[in-house]
């Protein structure tokens, strides 16, 4: 069983990506079109089955090969983003659905259908939550990793000259010496980086509130 999974993974890939799109989109048409809130969050738990299938059969192939591949780089992407970013986006994929439909009824629109937005400190500490997320998240990835695999030498980051050799020693050749793993932490390394010095700039610069200009006739 373990060698029919590991011989067809990318089978096994592709059908529990159709199964978690089609749960996505069977969870918009129920909730909004039919009007059947309670039978759209069953649909939820098959979004959830398919990501655990994906994490499954990633295991299954790494225990079998002893290999991180591209196979598991694929997967280990695909979970980041679902938990990291993929909650905020579809947050707004709902919201979006949400205020199409109500339009195509006729229904008025309510202030929850909308986005909250925050300003100021307000603002700041909601971002700073979403990059102590990150952070916990990557740091559990990299130590999992370190736990099958060395680190690399950091001797030539150490000795690269200006912040743009750093960066590029840095996504080129990762935390590990392991090809697929390097690929994986060094582009993961740069945008924890790119998240950390944004959330803070928020707090330097807080975000503020946009005056509407109003028209004007001469």
């Amino acid at each position: 069983m373990v060698d029919f999974i590991s011989e067809y993974k990318w089978l096994f890939f592709i059908v529990g990506e159709i199964i978690f799109w089609s749960s996505v989109i069977g969870f918009l048409l129920v909730r909004y079109i039919f009007n059947l809130e309670k039978l759209s969050k069953y649909l939820i738990v098959i979004w959830l089955v398919s990501d655990l299938w994906l994490l499954t059969i990633g295991i299954i192939d790494y225990r079998n090969t002893g290999e991180f591949d591209t196979f598991q780089v694929v997967i280990t992407a695909f979970l980041i983003y679902a938990l990291t970013f993929g909650k905020s986006d579809f947050k707004k994929l709902d919201r979006f659905i949400k205020r199409t439909i109500k339009k195509l009824k006729g229904e008025p629109l309510e202030p929850e259908d909308f986005s909250e937005k925050r300003y100021g400190m307000k603002h700041a500490f909601h971002q700073l939550k979403g990059i102590v997320i990150h952070v916990l998240l990557y740091a559990s990835v990299i130590f999992i990793l370190s736990l099958t695999m060395p680190f690399r030498d950091f001797s030539t980051l150490f000795n690269s000259e200006g912040t743009g050799d750093i960066i590029e020693e840095l996504v080129k050749n990762g935390l590990f010496e392991h090809p697929a793993a390097a690929q994986v932490t060094g582009i993961w390394t740069l945008v924890v980086l790119i998240d950390i010095l944004i959330t803070l700039s928020y707090f330097i610069f807080p975000k503020t509130e946009k005056k509407k200009q109003k028209s004007s006739w001469f």
